[in-house]
């Protein structure tokens, strides 16, 4: 269990400034303070460093209010940081974690054996992968958490840290941190949040999840309901709140919050694999379609391809023939249209002389036509010039008329201009006279108001000048009465900061005695733990002298280990390599694959003949090594002569052989053939029946048929003249010498099948006896592994025992160094916390004199402003009294300036109206004369004019005279050239008419070229159509199809091309193909089956997360039931203790599952009748509360318990027995108590004081009881 050491507050709430609370040991600490200090923020602040996620829980309507808001004379901070030290001390944790090994390895295997159906589907998006995370760490459960578990042991030899890994896809792991903290090993939990929001936790100075910290505090009551942490009013709401509510503090205490979380987790699981179920099964059916649809498309496919095939063989036909048929008719009409190019030229060469005649003939009639045009002109020219002047003499003796009209208005209009001009002249006369009477009337206006307004300047300057001094004088009035309430509010505030100087002064007094109290505290512990220190070093010593000696005894082990293991292995090869030649051998020899090929014809036919071979004499004899080539030089084939059992037996080989035709094969009748006991070669013997070992039987039927060979001598050399007795002498290589006359030398091919026969049954024979022999060495090498690898395991667990204890010892020894610098770290702060106050006092000193004299000087000051305040007061009066007298003349002066304005405003504007209309008279007069000299020059121009049209009238009327005989030749001239424009016409047209006639000829020739043309050009297009075509549906040009495809002389090119014609369109009814369907139905078929092996596996896993769910339930109502019973009894026993008898109790609810039941809580105080517990009284309710918390914390304890005012509504006599139930509890668990009351403060180890020197601003004050 965990033990609270201390608290650090900063920015939390009303503690702005960093703020320390130390709990020391067990017991009871109090805290304490006047309403509305900050108390209660230290509960607020220690729910909300555990966890606490609910701002309402924290008195506040957003998680933002716990930041410091800021006061008058502070600004608000930017940061909420609380810091809780808890130390684990020596008592075993109660913790489930066994019980739920088995549902959590359900949970694994469950997991393992689950179907990623979004894998299945290809559907994984990023959103839907960040939901099943996000699920999964709502129900404690980490989607694709690697979870490493290191086992530090020390390798013999070697010193390496050997890491065990075990990776899990969704592995449901629940750590329990507490378990990872040895005793006397410091934790520090520390939450921190921004004002913007941003929040973070730590444990022991790394960044850690909200998670962590609730799993570090699992099943110790300070997670969850945390029934360890009573804030204020909540006594109250454990008896208002609900049934279905009230059993979550019976949960937390029985630990079936674990439960839950895994029922969570089996029933998320359960849901996913059901809902993967049916997405399966929809995935089933849909690829059953898809299969269904793909047969019906691979059989269309088949279709498709067998009918493309017919059309492809027509289409090579069709294309064939028609190239053949497109190049004969392009040369036809290549033929064709070379005679009509002759054809065309010759009627064009005379159309060409014809064209000369008829461009000659046509100049000659357009040279006419032009002359007579020149005529026409000419003439047409004379007869506008003679109407032009006509028209010129009649416009011009109008004009004169006009002008002369013109000439008489223009001399009268200048008549009246003149006079007007006179008239203006004489008004301009008048008007300046008039103009210099005004102004001098104006000026001597002015001249009296500017006499009138300086006057007026003068009062008004007299007057500013006693307002200036009248506002000076009341500025100064101002400035003497400010400084006396100045200087009065200095004098209280220099009082009020003397008063909290003493106050202070006092408090670091006290402050200096605990913290030198705390650093002798500090001294001792860090003594007594580096004494500890070097009693655990000596034994972390002798520890690690124990290890080194099992680090050479388990290298010694290991080394004998890979001694044996190299054997082991060695013989394990040699015994594969052996063993796979005797397999290979074995199947040549059961294959007869070593005998000659008409053998093996033998032997393969045995059961068509009807005869079962007892083996070849090969197989019979026992040679050694060095007599194997005598021997094969001496049988030769005849060592495969295959022995047989009866006479019948070789008559129906020699039959078969007649008809088979295989060739030449020797039988050989033995019946008892390797059935008697073999005679082993005799050693040292030189005759060659001794060195063969066969069988009795056999040997005399060998003596029979091969006396010679039998009796042949085996010789070094075949000079050797000790055997020169024998018939036949063979040497070790094979070499024969018959009667000392035939000699027999040379080796036979290595292809031959009977080269080495003997060594190849000798060495089938060798191989099957060294397999045998080294399978023993086997079976002896593995038990010798097997037993040292046995030592080794021991060794090593010896040696991984022992590192854990020095690991456990070496975690020791860093709680205990950690222990001992957090000591020395608390001297070191100690000593500074005193140099601190030492240097506090001095000030505070200083500050006090300083005070003082400032005060003094305030007093002396503030009766000095008092004095210059009276004296400036008389001033004031008497400058308003002069203002007022000089603001009477002013106004007089005024009105008189004010008449004077308005007589020399009514001057000015008679003068400005007559210099108005004398400008306008002057002007008028400007615009006569101006219009006068424009009329004179009109005159003038318009006389000159008349002059110069009469004599123009003149000229032209002459001209007109002498026109008039010139029309009659003109006449005369122009009917000529028209009668030879008429002849000329004549002879062209003729022209013409002939050339049309050719023009047709030769267009009919044209047309015929062209038409050819055309023809041929078609018939090419079509040809390199049909081309392009061909290449483009046989990929084969038309030229090599026409050379390489045979086409029938009746092929009917029409026919053929109806009928491939109607292949495309039977073609293209087919619509679209899937080429690939075939292939597409073999995958899908294949998917299917996948797909219902994974259906099936997921009902396998709904099994298992329903058997899982089932055991959580199960577990969960005894552990239920368990805590129930226990927490009831002992509410009973507390309730009788606090209320000095009656009966108090908790019933469950009526429901179909104990788990879902609530509970009820039944309260009857002595001398009272059961009655409704909403109807007890506060304090009777508070008893109540109390006792059901403490019963939970008899059955389960927490590492401490703080209680939030939990005694207010009690009177004395319950608040005795209050604080004698917690004093007895205490002895086991730490109990912090925010109380007001005096007996409960009396009962406690510890008090706290939270004050507010600083308005907004709590401070803690401690004392610590003997």
């Amino acid at each position: 269990m965990f033990k609270l050491q201390r608290l650090e507050i900063t920015g939390f709430k009303s503690f702005a400034d960093y703020t320390e609370i130390v709990f020391t040991g067990n017991g009871i600490t109090a805290v304490v303070g006047p309403n509305g200090c900050g108390k209660s923020n230290v509960s607020d602040a220690i729910s909300w460093v555990l966890g606490e996620q609910r701002a309402k829980s924290l008195r506040g309507g957003d998680m933002k209010d716990v930041i410091f808001q800021g006061t008058k004379n502070r600004k608000a901070s930017g940061v909420s940081e609380v810091v809780l030290h808890l130390v684990r001390d020596g008592e075993a944790t109660n913790f489930d974690d066994a019980e739920l090994e088995d549902i959590d390895e359900t949970l694994a295997e469950f997991d393992e054996n689950a179907v990623d159906i979004d894998t299945i589907e290809g559907l994984e998006e990023p959103e839907q992968l960040a939901e099943t995370t996000a699920g999964g760490e709502a129900n404690g459960f980490h989607p694709g958490e690697v979870e490493v578990e290191k086992v530090q042991a020390a390798q013999v030899g070697s010193l390496r840290t050997v890491e065990r890994t075990v990776k899990t896809k969704r592995h449901w792991r629940p750590r329990s941190f507490a378990l990872d903290f040895a005793p006397g090993e410091a934790v520090a939990v520390t939450r921190r949040l921004y004002l913007s929001g941003e929040s973070e936790y730590q444990l022991n100075g790394k960044t850690c999840r909200l998670r962590d910290i609730q799993d570090l505090f699992a099943g110790t009551g300070l997670s969850g309901s945390h029934y360890a942490i009573v804030e204020q009013g909540r006594i109250g709401q454990i008896l208002s709140a609900k049934p279905g509510d009230r059993r979550n503090l019976i949960e937390e205490a029985a630990g079936i919050s674990k439960f839950r979380t895994r029922q969570r987790a089996a029933e998320s699981r359960l849901e996913s694999a059901k809902t993967n179920l049916g997405r399966i099964g929809d995935i089933v059916s849909e690829v059953e379609k898809q299969a269904n649809s793909l047969r019906r498309q691979a059989g269309k496919t088949r279709r498709y391809v067998a009918l493309q095939e017919d059309f492809r063989i027509l289409l090579r036909k069709l294309f064939a023939a028609e190239g053949r048929h497109y190049s004969a008719l392009i040369e036809r009409l290549k033929v064709e249209l070379e005679q009509a190019i002759g054809v065309e030229k010759e009627l064009l060469a005379k159309v060409a002389e014809t064209e000369a005649l008829v461009r000659e003939t046509t100049q000659k009639a357009r040279t006419a036509e032009e002359k007579l045009g020149e005529v026409r002109s000419l003439h047409s020219q004379n007869a506008l010039e003679r109407d032009r002047a006509e028209r010129e003499h009649r416009y011009k003796s109008e004009q004169i008329v006009s002008l002369s009209e013109r000439v008489a208005a223009l001399k009268a209009e200048i008549a009246t201009v003149e006079e007007r001009a006179e008239l203006a002249v004489a008004e301009i006369e008048r008007l300046r006279a008039d103009d210099e009477r005004e102004s001098a009337d104006a000026r001597a206006a002015q001249q009296v108001l500017m006499e009138a307004e300086g006057l007026f300047a003068a009062k008004i300057d007299d007057v500013r000048k006693i307002e200036a001094e009248l506002e000076e004088k009341r500025t100064e009035l101002l400035k003497h009465s400010a400084a006396m309430e100045r200087l009065g509010e200095t004098e209280r505030h220099l009082k009020i900061n003397l008063e909290r100087l003493g106050e202070r002064a006092e408090g670091l007094r006290r402050e200096g005695d605990r913290a030198a109290e705390s650093r002798r505290e500090h001294l001792e512990e860090a003594e007594r733990h580096a004494a500890t220190l070097i009693t655990e070093r000596e034994k972390l010593q002798a520890l690690h002298a124990e290890r080194e000696g099992l680090t050479v005894k388990t290298e010694a082990a290991r080394q004998t280990l890979r001694v044996s293991e190299e054997g082991l292995h060695s013989t394990r090869l040699e015994h594969s390599r052996n063993n796979q030649r005797l397999e290979t051998l074995q199947e040549l020899d059961e294959n007869r694959a070593v005998y000659a090929p008409e053998v093996q014809t033998l032997f393969a036919a045995s059961k068509e003949i009807g005869v079962k071979p007892v083996g070849v004499l090969a197989d019979f004899l026992k040679v050694s090594a060095e007599a194997e080539r005598a021997v094969e030089s001496l049988f030769g084939r005849f060592l495969q002569t295959v022995i047989v059992a009866s006479p019948e037996d070789a008559a129906k080989v020699s039959r078969w052989l007649e008809t088979a035709e295989v060739g030449g094969i020797a039988s050989m009748i033995a019946p008892n053939a390797g059935g008697g006991e073999g005679t082993p070669p005799v050693n040292g013997s030189s005759v060659i029946g001794d060195l063969i070992g066969v069988d009795t039987g056999l040997r005399a039927v060998l003596e029979k048929l091969f006396p010679r060979e039998m009796s042949a001598q085996l010789v070094e050399s075949l000079d050797d003249p000790r055997a020169a007795e024998a018939a036949i002498l063979v040497n070790g290589s094979g070499d024969l010498l018959i009667d000392r006359t035939l000699f027999v030398s040379g080796r036979q091919p290595a292809g031959e099948k009977n080269a080495s026969l003997l060594a190849f049954k000798r060495e089938l024979a060798g191989l099957g006896k060294t397999v045998s022999k080294l399978v023993v060495e086997i079976e002896k090498a593995e038990a010798v592994v097997a037993e040292n690898r046995a030592r080794l395991a021991e060794a090593e667990e010896r040696t991984v025992d022992l590192q854990s204890v020095i690991i456990k010892v070496e975690r020791g020894l860093d709680a205990l160094e950690l222990q001992e610098r957090t000591a020395r770290q608390d001297i070191e702060r100690a000593e500074r916390h005193i140099g601190v106050i030492k240097d506090e006092q001095m000030q505070l000193e200083r500050e006090n004199e300083e005070l003082t004299t400032r005060r003094a000087e305030a007093r002396i000051a503030a009766q000095n402003a008092e004095d210059s305040a009276s004296s400036a007061r008389s001033e004031l009066e008497r400058v308003s009294e002069l203002l007022m007298r000089a603001r009477q003349v002013s106004d007089s002066e005024n009105a008189v300036l004010n008449e004077k304005r308005t007589v020399a405003a009514t001057s000015d504007e008679r003068r400005r109206s007559v210099q108005s209309a004398l400008r306008r008279v002057e002007n008028g007069r400007k615009e006569l004369e101006s219009r006068l000299a424009m009329l004179s020059t009109d005159l003038v121009e318009a006389e000159l004019k008349i002059s110069e049209l009469t004599g123009s009238v003149s000229a032209l009327e002459t001209a007109l005279r002498s026109g008039g005989s010139a029309v009659e030749e003109e006449t005369l001239e122009l009917a000529k050239h028209i009668e030879e424009l008429s002849t000329a016409r004549s002879l062209a047209d003729n022209t013409s008419e002939q050339l049309a006639e050719l023009n047709h000829s030769a267009g009919e020739a044209r047309n015929g070229r062209a038409e050819l043309d055309v023809r041929q050009a078609e018939a090419v297009t079509q040809f390199r159509n049909i081309s392009e075509h061909c290449v483009h549906e046989l990929n084969v040009t038309i030229e090599q199809l026409a050379e390489s495809e045979i086409v029938p002389e009746d092929f009917d090119l029409e026919n053929s091309r109806s009928t491939a014609d109607e292949l495309r369109e039977r073609l293209d009814s087919f619509g679209a193909i899937n080429m690939l369907a075939v292939e597409e139905l073999t995958e899908a078929e294949e998917r299917l089956l996948f797909l219902t092996t994974q259906r099936d596996d997921i009902v396998s896993s709904i099994s298992a997360a329903e058997e899982a769910l089932r055991e959580i339930k199960e577990r969960s109502r005894e552990r239920f039931k368990k805590a129930f019973e226990a927490i009831n009894e002992n509410f009973k026993e507390f309730f009788m203790e606090l209320f000095g008898g009656g009966r108090g109790e908790m019933t469950l609810l009526e429901a179909d599952d104990v788990l879902e039941a609530g509970i009820e809580v039944v309260a009857q105080p002595p001398g009272k009748r059961l009655q409704n517990i909403l109807l007890l009284s506060g304090g009777e309710k508070a008893m109540t509360a109390i006792a059901l918390v403490l019963a939970i914390f008899r059955y389960r304890p927490s590492p401490f318990c703080l209680l939030d005012e939990v005694d207010a509504p009690l009177d004395d006599a319950n608040v005795g027995r209050f604080v004698g139930k917690i004093a007895t509890m205490a002895e086991k668990t730490q109990f912090i108590v925010i109380t007001h009351n005096k007996r409960t403060m009396e009962a406690a180890r510890a008090l706290y004081g939270v004050t507010m020197q600083e308005p907004g601003v709590s401070s803690i004050v401690s004392v610590k009881f003997d």
